[in-house]
């Protein structure tokens, strides 16, 4: 059988409180060159003319719109209304396959196809306007 070694014979060569290379773990948890981030390359910074950091952090309108307010309105109406009309094209067979309910999603698919319509017709009819004002003009580049 084995014999028991008594426990100042067993903690022989083990450090107390040290590391394997007998130093503290504290003091090297203390140390902040051990820390510091090195993964990756810096993190670029930009300067854009004509701006300060305070215009760039102040939480204003970063980016000017020079983008013409009726153009900015009729695009989000039209994305509001294909989404419309593609969510009911989508739900309207589902209400008709899986329920069986026809009245429902009969209306759901009609709902889909008139907003369809609308969002096509009025796109068309922007562009027809823009056109006319010669706003949508390609530009000549030789």
């Amino acid at each position: 059988m084995g014999t028991l070694l008594p426990a100042s014979e067993l903690l022989d060569g083990v450090p107390d409180e040290d590391g394997p290379d007998g130093t503290d773990d504290d003091r090297l948890l203390g140390n902040p060159e051990r820390f510091e981030p090195s993964l990756g390359p810096e993190i670029p910074s930009v300067d854009i003319p004509g701006r300060s950091e305070d215009d760039t952090e102040s939480g204003h309108e970063m980016f000017p719109s020079d983008v013409d307010p009726e153009v900015s309105r009729t695009f989000w109406r039209l994305v509001v209304v294909f989404d419309v009309a593609l969510l009911a094209l989508a739900v309207g067979p589902m209400f008709i396959y899986f329920r069986g309910d026809w009245q429902t999603g009969g209306r759901l698919l009609l709902l889909g196809g008139v907003a369809f319509a609308y969002g096509v017709y009025r796109y068309r009819r922007f562009r027809r306007g823009r056109a006319g004002d010669g706003a949508d003009a390609p530009l000549d580049v030789e």
